[in-house]
């Protein structure tokens, strides 16, 4: 079915929502229309460190009903931890749900010969069981770096998500540079974290490195609809819609 229009639902955890320009919760961000539900009980803290909680489970699909109910045509996150209930809320809602844009990696890996870096808001919890809910196998071609410790990842835990596009560009390239000194073949990076977009463009232009992030995914989602601004197209030297 091709849709002309519905939005894109976007969950929230708890934690007050970053809406800096290029943020995933920044209506002005996409072409096409969002809306937004946070999940109650959804933080941080326990989303990225907590295994798969069956409450939890049941609130991210609630708030998925929820979203749809109100005019979503396709479900995506603010947070690339919630990956662990992505099957339950595909199977759950009747729209295309993608969580998480580490559902990414097996295309990032079929198109370079070198490594996927994935740089995330903390590497301790990317663990092999969430990189297996991603369709990867192995370790093998894959590098993580995190951002554990630094002022960004002490912001974004707090409940106020108070952090600047300065920090995160400087935590982020500290990581990536780690990360490039560790493993000499990273070829294209993906942003786990969905507060990381802020800084995507930046980043690579300094790195010089293709960089995909939570926008990335979404703008994906949604390309599968005729949602958003008008297609143009020139007509002798002259732009107009198509």
């Amino acid at each position: 079915m091709t849709h002309t229009s519905g939005a894109l639902g976007i969950l929230q955890l708890q934690n007050t929502p970053q809406t800096m320009a290029g943020s995933l919760s920044n209506p002005n961000t996409f072409p096409f229309p969002t809306i937004y539900r946070q999940v109650p009980g959804a933080w941080t803290r326990n989303v990225v460190f907590g295994g798969e909680d069956d409450t939890l489970k049941e609130a991210f699909i609630g708030a998925a009903k929820e979203l749809v109910g109100d005019g979503a045509v396709a479900i995506t996150s603010n947070c690339g931890f919630t990956i662990k209930y992505q099957n339950a809320m595909m199977q759950a809602v009747p729209v295309p749900v993608s969580t998480s844009c580490l559902l990414l990696l097996p295309y990032l890996m079929a198109t370079v010969k070198g490594r996927v870096g994935i740089l995330t808001f903390d590497s301790r919890a990317l663990t092999f069981d969430l990189l297996k809910c991603a369709g990867v196998e192995s370790y093998d071609r894959i590098a993580i770096g995190g951002i554990e410790h630094s002022e960004t990842w002490k912001a974004m835990s707090g409940p106020e998500n108070n952090y600047t596009t300065l920090q995160v560009s400087y935590d982020l390239q500290a990581a990536i540079a780690l990360m490039c000194r560790r493993y000499h073949d990273v070829e294209v990076i993906l942003f786990e974290c969905a507060g990381f977009p802020i800084v995507t463009q930046h980043l690579r232009e300094q790195m010089q490195l293709p960089v995909y992030d939570a926008v990335t995914n979404a703008n994906l989602l949604m390309s599968r609809y005729n949602i958003g601004a008008p297609k143009m197209i020139s007509r002798g030297g002259l732009v107009s819609p198509l």
